[in-house]
């Protein structure tokens, strides 16, 4: 399952996927969503080539 190309929210440019992090945090709040293996959620980093900002989505 491929995901679509994020979009910057700062400037539009097309992001690049910079890395898959896991977040413990968010598995306090939505402990159905936790992976089990890993104990979080996976969140895929993006950062934009033109302006720099970073983003964040679910992986």
């Amino acid at each position: 399952m491929s995901k679509q190309k994020m979009k910057c929210p700062s400037c539009g440019a097309e992001m690049n996927h910079h890395a898959d992090k896991v977040d413990y945090t968010l598995a306090l709040n939505e402990p159905e969503a936790v992976e089990p293996d890993l104990g979080g959620i996976v969140e895929e980093v993006h950062t934009c080539p033109k302006c720099g900002a970073t983003a964040v989505r679910r992986a």
